[in-house]
């Protein structure tokens, strides 16, 4: 709405009563292709510098070379979607922040105030588009994008050899009565040094021992050959049957997936894998349980908080600054890195066990919703 708008604004005198009248869908309008703009203009950027840097990778640096065709849909196919949603709730902060300004800037946002909209009604078409991106980000998040990062994580673990390879002094509980030991586990060679396998009965007594020097699990037939080591079982009757070997196949109700500690591998899962997953990481008594946890709440989170700095967003940038949009986006801007900063900061607090994994995700924007409110109260004068 360039020049000229604000002179039909007030010839028409803005007395549109009902929703999604011409200024609300003006207002949708330039809320939606603001964002979308700038989110394909960073992530037009972002593909750019992480093609740059993925290049030694793409060569065959650290492993076989991929196709041209494998890199476009296996890779970027699946990292821009990952990449433009994990930034989207900011990039609606900053696009809010920058064509309300120039609302502002053109007398706009007072003509409509004086037409006899109230504050809460300017609100509206705001938070009805945030909602629109809230919820493409909410589908994104839990149905597309846990299904792309399997093919994107799988990509960079073959040509990059990404992830962790070793697993140093492993303890896990597999199930009731059933735990693993190893000091050392090799995600490439899907091997376990120093491997150690126990069942217990309900009375916590010992009833069945497996140590080896190492262990290789062959994963088309899923067993597990074991190198100098001794079996011993213990029956009901109180013998003890023990078996020293070389090499030994045996199978064991344990996989390499119970032995990775890739954190990684939760952005892989679909919300119910995930809620399993957290399941049996809770009975083994996971360290980094709270990982999984910040995972699984920050679905949820992470698309609501486009709402939450969209209600911020708007009375800060609704009046006409004398620093012009410039000093409106410096103030957007630095609100945008203190929302960062806290998030990160109260993510840590969680990993270390200060406060609960959902309470480390949900407080920046908690905190937020209270700027909101205070700087929609002063708005309002």
């Amino acid at each position: 709405m360039e020049k000229g708008h604000l002179t039909y604004f007030k010839l028409q005198k803005l007395t549109e009563v009902g929703f999604f009248g011409k200024i609300d869908r003006y207002i949708i309008r330039q809320f939606l292709q603001t964002f979308f703009v700038a989110i394909l203009l960073i992530v037009s950027i972002s593909v750019v510098f992480d093609f740059s840097e993925k290049l030694d990778g793409f060569l065959g640096k650290y492993g076989p070379i991929p196709t041209a065709s494998d890199i476009v849909w296996k890779y970027y196919a699946n990292f821009i979607p990952y990449f433009g949603n994990l930034f989207s709730p900011l990039f609606v902060f900053i696009s809010v922040i920058y064509f309300t300004s120039r609302m502002a800037a053109r007398m706009e946002i007072i003509a409509i105030l004086n037409s006899g909209w109230s504050y809460w009604r300017l609100l509206f078409p705001f938070l009805f588009s945030a909602t629109v991106v809230a919820s493409l980000s909410y589908a994104l998040t839990n149905f597309v994008i846990p299904e792309a990062n399997k093919e994107r994580l799988e990509f960079e673990s073959t040509y990059f050899r990404r992830g962790i390879i070793g697993s140093p002094n492993f303890h896990l509980q597999i199930s009731p009565g059933e735990f693993i030991f190893t000091d050392m586990y090799n995600e490439h060679r899907k091997s376990a040094g120093r491997f150690c396998y126990e069942r217990v009965d309900s009375n916590l007594t010992l009833k069945y021992k497996v140590i080896s020097k190492e262990g290789f699990y062959d994963s088309l037939t899923g067993v597990w050959r074991f190198y100098l080591g001794v079996s011993r079982r213990w029956h009901d009757n109180g013998t003890l049957v023990t078996q020293e070997f070389e090499n030994w196949d045996t199978i064991l109700p344990v996989t390499p997936k119970m032995l990775q500690r890739d954190i990684k591998i939760v952005e892989a899962l679909a919300n119910k894998e995930l809620n399993d997953f957290i399941d049996q990481q809770t009975l083994s008594g996971s360290i980094y349980l709270p990982f999984y946890l910040i995972e699984k709440h920050g679905r949820q989170a992470n698309p609501i908080s486009a709402l939450i700095l969209t209600f911020i967003a708007v009375p800060i940038s609704s009046r006409k600054a004398r620093g012009g949009i410039g000093f409106q986006l410096a103030i957007g801007v630095a609100l945008a890195f203190a929302y960062i900063f806290l998030q990160k900061m109260t993510v840590s607090f969680a990993l270390n066990g200060v406060i609960a994994p959902w309470l480390g995700v949900w407080l920046p924007n908690f905190f937020y919703i209270g700027i909101g409110f205070i700087l929609a109260k002063f708005a309002q004068r």
